[in-house]
């Protein structure tokens, strides 16, 4: 005859089921919280995408909408700033110590600067500390040239900007080498302060944009274009990564029932043969 399941056995089972249902719902909970992830990261990056590929735009204001102009091309007449001129420090190309050349552009009839990230210089292995000298031609106040590159995003990946931060920094580290003005981040502000001009909300790299694997892939070696080595800036979208999360969550999900389970009937079959 086939007896009751006990006290003892209806608890463990009780506790063994609502630790597994537990557990099944916060890993199930995880997986859909990276795949939401995945699809944030896929309407960004075909966003990103798009804008890339647009028309170039010339905006004649030193504010905009970076949420949506982010990554657009941009066309401008007009001259580099020689005195809006900083290198930001610790950079490499290829493993050597470089820096990387912010310069303040003024568009023609525009009353404000907008940094420009122009490339990386080299620095001296024999006087490594020694700030590298400015192509020729390239210091600023000459004739007007033409101004083509991309808009970067209010706040861009450390990959993507090679560690130009686009915010406010509390803290910068300046110093003085052969000239120039050497800083550990960059601040839109105190880069108002060395222009002595307004500067807008924007900055735009000359360097190119690589939208997938296979074109960074193809672009890793720096090419030297005016005296300023370039290198491909990749445009992460990540998605592979979140994906793969979620599958990791939504696999332990899976696991985790037959785990549950397999210990709801095993304790079930203990009590029902007790």
């Amino acid at each position: 005859m086939v007896k009751a399941v006990n006290s003892p056995g209806k608890t463990k089972l009780a506790f063994t089921v609502l630790f597994g249902a537990a557990l099944v719902w916060l890993t199930f909970s995880l997986g859909q919280w990276q795949t939401g992830r995945a699809q944030e990261k896929q309407a960004l990056f075909d966003a990103q995408s798009r804008a890339l590929a647009a028309a170039p735009i010339s905006p004649a204001s030193a504010q905009l909408d970076l949420d949506n102009l982010s990554y657009r091309k941009i066309e401008l007449r007009g001259t580099f700033n020689a005195k809006a001129l900083i290198y930001i420090d610790n950079r490499q190309i290829n493993g050597r110590p470089a820096v990387q050349v912010v310069q303040g552009f003024r568009p023609e009839g525009a009353g404000f600067l907008i940094p420009v990230d122009r490339g990386l210089l080299l620095r001296d292995p024999a006087e490594p500390r020694r700030a590298p000298n400015m192509p020729l031609r390239s210091a600023g106040d000459g004739e007007p040239v033409e101004l083509r590159g991309t808009i970067l995003p209010r706040f861009a990946q450390s990959a993507e900007l090679r560690g130009l931060q686009l915010g406010s920094v509390d803290e910068i580290y300046v110093e003085e080498s052969n000239g120039f003005q050497v800083w550990s981040n960059f601040s839109v502000g105190k880069f108002a302060e060395q222009a002595g001009q307004p500067v807008s909300n924007f900055v735009v790299t000359l360097q190119p944009v690589a939208q997938t694997a296979e074109a960074q892939a193809t672009a890793e070696t720096a090419q030297q274009v005016d005296g300023f080595y370039h290198v491909a800036v990749p445009l992460q979208a990540q998605v592979a990564k979140h994906k793969g999360y979620a599958f990791q969550w939504f696999t332990m999900s899976a696991v985790l029932v037959l785990l549950t389970l397999f210990f709801v009937y095993r304790e079930f079959y203990k009590g029902n043969k007790t």
